[in-house]
């Protein structure tokens, strides 16, 4: 059924274009890797990603690990995973997840055993339009390869503007305010969790859901995402 699949609608890569696979070896190699983590707020180094003790806000992120940096071919690569729906694409990056973030991600598990994986959810209507949620599949990767539960607490109750179109930071915050709501009228009953999303550039999007997750219990809240611009 595969081999039909891919006779019948061949892979190309999805920032160049070559056929064969949906990034291919030449691509592969300008994708960068995080080459150290900083702290959520002050961007200066840090620890695994965990927010100084300084910069720490009451409900905001308590750390923050991503995977590449969010270059020219890796945002055409995950915007034509959107946009082209080529969810396989996605697959193909979990094959390049780099080492060192598995062992990050694990250090995280040993330090909050109780951890769970939360994606950032879409609106209704763009669900239904692009069929999926790609941070809904890596946080499946995530859960898959870490056994991290999977919790389900936020609802998006408003259809933003796409993040990627407000060009200034107070902009993208009043954008996204009040774009969450709890997705059951109950408090947390899992409290250390890791947000997920496939881009993070100025935050503002997991700092907003980080709000609502601990303003109803939640006392740790990280982010993972696969980029960072």
């Amino acid at each position: 059924m595969k081999f039909l699949k891919d006779l019948l609608f061949p892979r190309t890569c999805l920032n160049c274009g070559l056929l064969g696979s949906h990034i291919c070896l030449s691509c592969q190699k300008k994708l960068k890797r995080i080459e150290k983590d900083n702290c959520f707020y002050c961007k200066r180094s840090g620890f695994l990603g965990l927010t100084h003790p300084a910069c720490k806000k009451p409900n905001g992120v308590d750390g923050v690990l991503s995977c590449f940096y969010y270059n020219d071919v890796l945002k055409k690569i995950l915007k034509n995973i959107k946009y082209r729906l080529t969810r396989e694409g996605l697959t193909e990056l979990f094959r390049l997840f780099p080492e060192e973030t598995y062992h990050k991600l694990a250090y995280y598990k040993r330090l909050f055993p109780d951890l769970a994986v939360e994606e950032i959810p879409l609106h209704s209507a763009r669900q239904k339009q692009r069929g999926f949620n790609q941070s809904g599949d890596i946080a499946a990767f995530l859960t898959m390869s870490f056994g991290f539960p999977r919790a389900q607490n936020l609802k998006r109750i408003k259809n933003t503007f796409p993040q990627s179109q407000q060009t200034k930071h107070r902009k993208r915050k009043d954008n996204i305010r009040n774009a969450f709501i709890l997705s059951k009228e109950k408090l947390i009953p899992v409290r250390h969790i890791v947000l997920v999303d496939d881009v993070i550039t100025t935050g503002a999007t997991v700092a907003e859901a980080a709000r609502v997750l601990k303003k109803h219990g939640a006392l740790k809240v990280f982010v993972f995402t696969l980029a960072k611009g």
